[in-house]
């Protein structure tokens, strides 16, 4: 692995001219997960998530980007909007793509709908001008047989235990109150360091397994390539749902139709991923 922001030009040189031409960018933001959890969590995860993916994968590991999409509801909480972050994810790929990079891997500790939905979108625009192939990931897209994603709850608790567990205070907040701003499992009881583990290494291995895949096929990209603006066209479906509608009562995005074409993308399988996409689209329109 190489440290993109330590690197020396040569070293550069040297890492695209003898090992895999793979970038790993970690993306954060600053958002709100309730009292037990720090404000900078999902960037924090994102770092330590994309070294291990680089060094899984021999690859180059850029400074993390804090500046994302949307958030929470809460205090102490960045809100960028799409407009603005888009454009950047866009440009930051292609810039990435004309170092030399043929995989520009982003890994996402922080992924609401528009943060994920720009960081698509921006891949699918930046294929378009440089030769670099880029595959953002959210924290959960690899692993969704041990975690399907959450908003500090049990599976983001967790991670941050087994990576920085002088940051975890599960004891912030009485028992028989709750913790605001937690969508998902309930951490106190549940986090701990070894699931939190058990999800951070699947997601090096799985993730650097996919930029590998990358590199050695033409017919993976192209294939990756439709699937993902199928994704595209799913999440602006929603967003569109979102917007016309009550929030709370809109569809969410995870859903197992969702979760089936994350798990199918991570194996491969893009006939599979494609089909749950189109069940998903079709459930958008009852």
């Amino acid at each position: 692995m190489l440290v993109l922001a330590e690197a020396f030009p040569r070293d550069i040189d040297r890492h695209l001219a003898t090992r895999p031409s793979i970038l790993v960018q970690p993306m954060g933001t600053i958002e709100w997960h309730s009292h037990h959890l720090p404000l900078g969590l999902d960037g924090i995860v994102a770092e330590q998530l994309g070294r291990a993916i680089a060094e899984a994968a021999d690859a180059v590991l850029a400074p993390i980007s804090w500046w994302a999409v949307g958030g929470v509801p809460f205090p102490h909480t960045l809100k960028l909007p799409l407009g603005l972050i888009e454009p950047v994810f866009e440009e930051l790929y292609v810039q990435f793509g004309e170092m030399g990079f043929a995989v520009v891997m982003a890994i996402a500790g922080h992924f609401g709908l528009e943060q994920t939905l720009g960081m698509k979108r921006a891949a699918l625009a930046a294929m378009r001008r440089t030769q670099a192939f880029v595959r953002p990931l959210t924290e959960y897209d690899t692993v969704t047989d041990l975690y399907p994603g959450d908003h500090a709850g049990r599976g983001e608790a967790s991670l941050l235990q087994a990576m920085r567990p002088e940051l975890v205070r599960l004891d912030a907040v009485p028992p028989d109150q709750p913790l605001p701003g937690v969508l998902g499992p309930e951490p106190r009881g549940a986090a701990n360091a070894a699931y939190g583990q058990q999800i951070a290494t699947a997601i090096a291995g799985r993730a650097s397994a996919l930029g590998h895949r990358l590199l050695a096929s033409a017919h993976e990209r192209a294939r990756y390539r439709d699937v993902l603006g199928l994704s595209v066209e799913v999440m602006e479906a929603v967003l569109r749902l979102r917007q016309s509608g009550d929030k709370a009562t809109a569809p969410p995005i995870g859903t197992a139709a969702w979760l089936a074409h994350c798990a199918a993308l991570t194996e491969g399988d893009y006939d599979r991923a494609e089909a749950a996409l189109r069940t998903k689209l079709a459930d958008l329109h009852r």
